[in-house]
């Protein structure tokens, strides 16, 4: 059953539970301040009740009403990543059973969907959240998907956005730590808030032309270091774009070898934010047996003085 944002409101405030569009995925949606609502919402997904929902207020400006706005949450509201694909892990001022972890934290997010938003600005309470599937399952995306896994749930009009689930940042402290990879990229939120963003685990690409001499090598030194929650891949430009795209996509981190990789890069539609400045090490190809050693020399300490840093400055624990 398709409802309007204001049949959709009637049924939150009689404590029913419903499907809501989001620029994501499908949500799955109860009044947050009503236990037994949230409650449904567990035993319809066969949610394990120790992972709590995640609370949508009714807009950004109600977020400090349920949680403590630490500065870190304030530059990333700034910099306008809030509302959107970002759930922020906050200091809770509330308690609402099934949403505030026993530590009083929340997962708090303002969707960035039209109707998603109608619905929450006539709303005098938050609601609590969560993907629409049922546990272990992948999330509906589509209201095909929505009404295999619940066909007599009401659903609120529009359709999902379709980007990958929300990035979760914990931004109770001075840093954010990255909690979930999603749309919000770690570089991203860095740059744009000038906040260090570190992580329990790092995904680094290195970029050259071929994929067969310089980023292999690179990849497989900085796995050499052993280094717990790292992972290193390659990529050469002369992949099939497909290809480059998902490598892309998959890391945290770029370094290029060279400007033409950057750029090319960039040409694709790759995040700026996560391309470092290319590391300046010429192609070995074809060169002579001297010069060859020479580069991978240059590489090595590029990767040493240039790279290591940068992965240890984000990686939590470190």
């Amino acid at each position: 059953m398709i409802v309007n944002h204001l049949e959709a409101a009637r049924l939150l405030e009689g404590g029913r539970v419903i499907a809501i569009p989001t620029e994501t995925v499908w949500g799955l949606a109860s009044r947050a301040d009503d236990p037994a609502a949230t409650r449904r919402i567990f035993e319809i997904k066969g949610r394990d009740e120790g992972k709590p929902l995640t609370l949508f207020p009714q807009s950004v400006d109600r977020i400090k009403d349920y949680a403590v706005m630490s500065e870190a949450a304030e530059a990333l509201v700034a910099a306008g990543f809030v509302p959107g694909p970002l759930t922020l892990v906050l200091e809770s001022r509330v308690w609402f059973e099934g949403v505030v972890a026993k530590d009083m934290s929340v997962g708090i997010r303002v969707p960035k969907h039209p109707e998603a938003l109608k619905l929450l600005s006539c709303l005098a309470f938050p609601l609590a959240t969560t993907s629409a599937n049922l546990s272990g399952l992948e999330p509906a995306r589509s209201r095909e998907e929505l009404a295999n896994y619940f066909p007599h749930l009401p659903a609120l009009a529009g359709e999902c956005g379709g980007l990958p689930s929300s990035t979760v940042l914990d931004a109770r402290g001075d840093i954010l730590v990255l909690i979930r990879r999603g749309p919000v990229g770690l570089m991203e939120a860095e740059r744009a808030t000038g906040l260090r963003v570190v992580s329990s685990s790092l995904r680094v690409l290195f970029v050259c032309t071929g994929g067969v001499d310089r980023s292999p090598a690179a990849a497989e030194w900085v796995e050499s270091k052993g280094i717990q929650g790292v992972e290193a891949r390659f990529v050469g430009t002369l992949w099939p774009e497909k290809e480059i795209l998902s490598a892309a996509s998959w890391a945290d981190l770029i370094f290029p070898m060279e400007s033409y990789h950057a750029g090319f890069l960039e040409e694709l539609g790759v995040s700026r934010d996560k391309i470092f400045d290319p590391l300046g090490i010429i192609d070995p190809h074809a060169q002579e047996e001297t010069v060859r050693k020479a580069i991978f020399a240059r590489l090595e300490r590029a990767l040493a003085e240039r790279v290591l840093p940068e992965i240890k400055a984000r990686l939590r624990g470190v």
